[in-house]
């Protein structure tokens, strides 16, 4: 078995497709021309990450995508894991170890300041006790139908988490390929994203701050049914007309996980340091 660098070639960009849908056969995005947008064509970077290979065949993946955050209020580069993945047929929890100190040696090498992840309830533990990442916070699941007005004021002021989205990076986020989203300025004041979702009255809803003013592909203010999925500090929105997901009725409880790289940034954070909506990490 060999463990290479994830490349970005056409056959390799192939192989990865081929294992994400062995991996996960329910799911109908992970395409090849769906990890050409993300991991080549993505602004901020292209993909950082291992492959394992089986003579020629690819059993084992794990990929992240560069992005620009703030942290502490200063900019920073940062990784954001996406896919960690094994071949059903060449099960074995060492290889994912490897795949993952591997790409977390190279990001440092590289200097990205951290690695952050959205994950399930069944794979947070691995990522905690195997490769050192912290569990921060559950993320907040709620469905409403009115706009969300965070106060910014309030949520900047000891935020120590965030992407730091540009024209381009925005741009590029909302034409995912299998799932565009529409961008909308909201008064100047934020950026809101909208996405489909798996059921079709309900669309992803995300806010996120405007630095400097961004283009929107969407001028529609978007009814129905709203899921905003993601972290605000407490008290900087109200989230009025809101229901909360109840725990049973959620497929999986979804958490923002984290893990420093360099000595300079924060080694812990707080669920109150971050912003975070769904087009932070890309479930939709």
């Amino acid at each position: 078995m060999k463990l290479v660098e994830i490349g970005t070639d056409e056959k390799t960009l192939h192989a990865c497709a081929g294992l994400l849908q062995a991996a996960f056969p329910k799911s109908t995005h992970h395409t090849a021309a769906y990890l050409k947008w993300l991991y080549c064509d993505n602004p901020e970077g292209t993909v950082v990450g291992y492959n394992a290979w089986e003579g020629d065949t690819l059993i084992g993946h794990y990929a992240a995508i560069p992005v620009d955050l703030r942290l502490d209020g200063q900019p920073a580069r940062g990784l954001l894991a996406l896919h960690t993945a094994m071949h059903p047929d060449y099960r074995s929890a060492g290889v994912i170890y490897s795949l993952a100190r591997k790409s977390c040696t190279l990001a440092a090498s590289q200097g990205f300041a951290c690695i952050y992840a959205v994950a399930n309830a069944a794979s947070t533990p691995i990522f905690v006790k195997a490769l050192g990442f912290q569990f921060v916070a559950q993320l907040t699941a709620a469905l409403g139908v009115s706009r969300l007005r965070p106060n910014w004021e309030r949520a900047l002021a000891g935020n120590r988490f965030r992407r730091h989205w540009t024209a381009a990076s925005a741009t590029w986020r909302a034409g995912n390929p299998c799932n565009p989203s529409s961008l909308r300025a909201d008064n100047g004041e934020c950026l809101i994203f909208r996405a489909n979702t798996s059921l079709a009255p309900v669309t992803a809803y995300g806010l996120m701050p405007v630095d400097p003013p961004l283009p929107a592909n969407c001028g529609k203010t978007g009814w129905g049914i709203k899921l905003f999925l993601g972290l605000l500090p407490e008290g900087s929105c109200r989230f009025p007309g809101y229901l909360p997901i109840p725990e049973r009725l959620k497929p999986s409880p979804l958490n923002f996980i984290y893990k420093s790289l360099l000595a300079e940034v924060p080694a812990k954070l707080a669920r109150n340091d971050i912003i975070l909506g769904f087009h932070d990490f890309d479930p939709y």
